[in-house]
């Protein structure tokens, strides 16, 4: 196995590994190495998902059929909480708009614009300043997820990360419905 190939193996350890981050790391994995990639992590019981258009990949936890061939989740699962499930909507909406709009562009949202967007589902009208820390811990949360990261040279404007589309989808909308028991 060549280093590009290594690279891309470490980089999937590290969460979601975007084309960007290293394009060769990533073209070997969508290319020579692919096999051997996705063999080195069926064997710990993982998965490798590529996005090969939006340019992205991330490792999950293989599901078995059969259960005595099953291995201990390497992957843990974590439930998010309800701020953090709200930002990443507000992000998926967001995406969702911006990719109906503007083909070959990146999809950005401020600060501001989050901000407003999760006020409206927060109680803010008795301590505006404590809100607007637990907003920017949020953002800092999802941020670490890898669904966005701040701009560089820019104040508080974000790029928000193709793989959201991928971890909210029908399924994670519908979840979160059931448990917060509102409309999205």
């Amino acid at each position: 196995m060549n280093r590009d190939a290594r690279v891309a193996i470490i980089l999937l350890m590290k969460g979601i590994f975007y084309k960007s981050d290293n394009e060769r790391a990533f073209f070997e994995l969508v290319g020579n190495s692919y096999g051997a990639i996705i063999d080195y992590f069926k064997t710990i019981g993982l998965e490798v998902l590529v996005d090969e258009n939006d340019g992205y990949a991330y490792l999950k936890n293989r599901v078995y059929e059969d259960e005595s061939e099953a291995l201990p989740k390497l992957i843990a699962s974590r439930e998010l909480s309800y701020k953090v499930s709200l930002l990443c909507i507000i992000l998926r909406k967001k995406i969702a708009q911006f990719d109906m709009q503007n083909e070959n562009e990146k999809a950005i949202i401020s600060g501001e614009e989050i901000l407003s967007n999760m006020s409206l589902y927060m109680d803010i009208q008795f301590n505006e300043v404590k809100a607007k820390r637990e907003i920017e811990a949020t953002i800092k949360k999802v941020e670490e997820l890898g669904f966005f990261k701040k701009i560089r040279n820019s104040e508080d404007i974000y790029e928000i990360k193709s793989a959201i589309k991928s971890f909210v989808n029908v399924e994670f909308l519908d979840s979160l419905k059931e448990k917060v028991g509102v409309r999205m």
